[in-house]
This record gives structure tokens, C-alpha cells and sequence, in this order.
């Protein structure tokens, strides 16, 4: 009963398992890293895994690299983000944007980030899957959907450095100050939120983090997904407020 007033009271439209398995698997991969020395160095990424550690490009996706902290928000974000786009997406879509984005944004990261581990850049490729349903303007989005993907591609500019969270800060209150303008003239606001996305996206990529990498290659599989399919839904429903 809890659950289902809960789902009901953010507006998802289905239970998101596929993103609550994902996100089991990561946290008992993250336990086995806390109790077995050397998880991480045998599984995250290096410039072994060009060299015959080809598992590597997974498993890095996997355990953690942030320690405590990062580990609680990637899997946070995995839980936010992950949730709002099993609305919008076929599973087997949300697979390739969550996997297939973060392998490929693994082979990025063996030239900017050669070591290194963690699902954010996974998360990343959920997030510029949820920037093309937003800018579609996907009536399955819940209301939350939008600031969830926006919030997160804009915490992932203070990963560029010491002072990440100056642009991350100037960008995020941009962001809402125009979100807010938007939304007391009574003006959708999701193409702004759908922006934002990209945008940190090359913030990101000017500093060869590969998070702007997974963000950018996020919405390119996105848009290559729905070539051609954008009959798929007929957008006719009441336009929801984000």
C-alpha cells in the first residue's frame, strides 16, 4: 500500500524493475567491494582492459571508485533517474541507453580517464535518453522526470575539478531562474530542462570529463533509436507541468 501511494504520488505508471535490479546488483557489488580487498582494482577501468582485460569495460560500471559518498549517490541517482525513464522507455531501450552508453563511454574515458570506475556515466546515458523525451514532450514522463535529469546532468559538472561547482552552480540557477520565468507566464518548461541537458554535456566534454561524453552519446543513441519511429506515439495527450 505504501509503495503504490508512493508511485501514485510521484506519477509512475509502472513499478521501474528493471531499474531496482540493476540498482541491487550495484549496491552488492559495492558490499563485496567493501569486504574484499582489491574488488576495485581487479574490476574497474584501466588501460588493461585494451589489453585483454576486455571485462573490464562492464565491470567498471559496477564498483565504485567515490568511496561511501559516491557510491550512495550514484546509486540515488541510478534510482531517480532510472525510475522516470522506465516510464517513457522499453525496457530493452533502457538497457541500451544504461549499458550501452556506459560501455561505450568506458572506451571514451581509456583516453581522458584511463582509471577509474563507477555507474554515473550509465546513469548519464539514461539522462540523454530522458532529453529526447522531454523535448518530445513524452506524455508517459512523470511530472518529476525533467528537474530529475536536469539535476542530475548539472551535479555532474562539479565532477570536473576542484572548482566544478562554480559552472555547475551558475548553471543550475540559470536553469531554475528560467524554469521559474517560464513557469509563472504559464510556458512549458521541459525544453529548457531538455537543454540542459546537452548543454552540460559539452561543459563537460571541454574539460575531457567523460560523464559530458556519456551525456552527449546518450542523446546521439536516443535520436538513433527513434529514427524513423517518431509515429511511435501519438502525442496527444494533456501536456503535463514539470
Amino acid at each position: 500500500m505504501i509503495a503504490e501511494a508512493l508511485r501514485a504520488r510521484v506519477g509512475l505508471r509502472r513499478f521501474p524493475a528493471l531499474t531496482t535490479v540493476v540498482a541491487a546488483v550495484t549496491f552488492g557489488t559495492a558490499v563485496v567491494q567493501a569486504v574484499v580487498p582489491g574488488t576495485l582494482r581487479d574490476l574497474q577501468r584501466t588501460p588493461a582492459g585494451l589489453h585483454g582485460d576486455w571485462w573490464r569495460s562492464l565491470t567498471s560500471l559496477f564498483v565504485q571508485d567515490g568511496g561511501v559518498a559516491g557510491t550512495v549517490f550514484n546509486l540515488i541517482g541510478l534510482l531517480a533517474v532510472g525510475a522516470v525513464a522506465e516510464q517513457a522507455m522499453e525496457r530493452w531501450r533502457w538497457l541500451a541507453q544504461y549499458f550501452g552508453v556506459g560501455v561505450a563511454s568506458e572506451f571514451v574515458g581509456y583516453a581522458w580517464q584511463p582509471v577509474g570506475g563507477g555507474n554515473s556515466i550509465a546513469v548519464c546515458g539514461l539522462a540523454g535518453g530522458l532529453a529526447l523525451a522531454l523535448w518530445r514532450r513524452d506524455p508517459r514522463l512523470p511530472a518529476p522526470a525533467g528537474p530529475v535529469a536536469a539535476l542530475w546532468s548539472v551535479a555532474m559538472v562539479a565532477t570536473i575539478g576542484r572548482y566544478g561547482w562554480i559552472p555547475a552552480a551558475v548553471l543550475g540557477s540559470a536553469t531554475i531562474n528560467a524554469s521559474r520565468l517560464f513557469g509563472a507566464r504559464g510556458i512549458d518548461v521541459r525544453h529548457l530542462l531538455a537543454a540542459a541537458i546537452p548543454l552540460a554535456g559539452i561543459i563537460l566534454c571541454a574539460w575531457q570529463n567523460i560523464h559530458g561524453a556519456a551525456l552527449l552519446i546518450g542523446v546521439t543513441l536516443a535520436l538513433a533509436l527513434a529514427r524513423g519511429r517518431l509515429d511511435e506515439i501519438r502525442f496527444t495527450a494533456p501536456i503535463q507541468r514539470c
